[in-house]
């Protein structure tokens, strides 16, 4: 059985999340929050590492409804500091891009930033890491992404601008939870 489960795919908030706070655990990543859910109901983890709240936004899909529902525990909570990156393929400006792929949650934290750019259509993506899948098989040259540094880096796209959150102190709470 697997220590820990979390939502996907590399270098998504969660992941980032159990590097700094959970890093010994071993783990799977899971493609939904349904998914894990039941894969902690069912046996197949042990523990999940769940976001139910950032501080900006409100909270994080159903989760704590989600928590209270199926029974589960609460074991210890954490609070990251979310800092959003804008990313492309190739080198951009913000006038120059017309697509942006990301969480809902990301494009809602950077409403304001984005607010003067109107030509700038957003499609929401199931997170931030799986943006840049989208992004990478987008031939589309004036696509762009909002991620975390991290996931910029590691996929060797190109960082446009930085700390776009609209608020400085942007901070998700994740919950580690156990049946």
């Amino acid at each position: 059985m697997t220590d820990l489960g979390i939502l996907g795919p590399e270098n998504t908030y969660h992941d980032i999340a159990r590097r700094r706070f959970l890093p010994t655990l071993s783990y799977t990543f899971f493609n939904s929050f349904d998914d894990i859910f039941k894969a902690l109901k069912d046996g197949k983890i042990s523990k999940a590492l769940v976001a139910i709240k950032n501080n900006t936004s409100g909270r994080v899909s159903d989760n704590l409804d989600r928590i209270k529902s199926y029974g589960f525990k609460v074991k210890e909570q954490f609070d990251l500091p979310i800092h959003l990156y804008l990313g492309s393929k190739s080198p951009n400006t913000i006038s120059g891009i017309k697509k942006i792929y990301s969480h809902p949650m990301a494009i809602k934290e950077t409403q304001k930033y984005f607010s003067k750019y109107h030509h700038i259509t957003f499609i929401s993506s199931a997170s931030t890491a799986g943006a840049i899948d989208e992004l990478k098989h987008n031939k589309d040259k004036e696509t762009a992404v909002i991620s975390s540094k991290e996931a910029i880096e590691k996929n060797n796209l190109l960082i446009i601008s930085e700390n776009i959150e609209d608020h400085s102190d942007n901070t998700t709470t994740f919950s580690l939870i156990e049946s």
